[in-house]
């Protein structure tokens, strides 16, 4: 398997600064409306919807009900997330083969999860996890996380075609 080299930690290491720097100053409004749109997607009431709850085993969602939350975090922010990013973001530069092995997970594929991932506990990204087993541990934070990131990049786009101006 391949081993987790500096290029391939650098470049994740980009997404999470990114996403830290924002959530240093917005996390509770982010997460409180990714807990909004997840209760309206999902009909739940709020207060059963915690930054911690996996999506998909504690509160039932399947694949089409991520599409609508995507759009509607969307709508909320004035962003754009792309269709699997969290998995495009996770694989980066990695090859295909340097991803997963039949289907399975590669030790530079969990690492990289680690990174972007912090919310889910170390121990569910273990040797054998699948790449259809990802949106099993997505959890309001994570879709908080993955605004926090796009809110950055965006926002370094626009910082960049200003100095670009000046």
């Amino acid at each position: 398997m391949p081993e987790v080299n500096s290029a391939n930690l650098q470049e994740v290491m980009k997404i999470r600064e990114s996403a830290d720097r924002v959530l240093a100053a917005r996390h509770n409004e982010i997460l409180t409306t990714v807990r909004g749109a997840v209760a309206e997607v999902l009909g739940r009431d709020e207060d059963e919807v915690t930054a911690t709850s996996s999506l998909m085993n504690d509160l039932n969602a399947e694949s089409l009900d991520f599409l609508d939350l995507l759009f509607r975090l969307e709508s909320s922010f004035g962003i754009k997330i792309p269709r699997g990013g969290i998995q495009r973001a996770t694989q980066g530069s990695l090859t295909d083969a340097e991803f997963q092995q039949n289907g399975v997970l590669t030790e530079a594929a969990l690492e990289r999860l680690r990174v972007l991932m912090p919310e889910v506990d170390p121990a569910r990204l273990k040797t054998g996890l699948t790449a259809r087993e990802i949106p099993a541990l997505f959890t309001p934070e994570t879709f908080t996380r993955l605004v926090a990131w796009r809110i950055g990049e965006v926002e370094a786009e626009k910082a960049a075609g200003q100095a670009s101006v000046n």
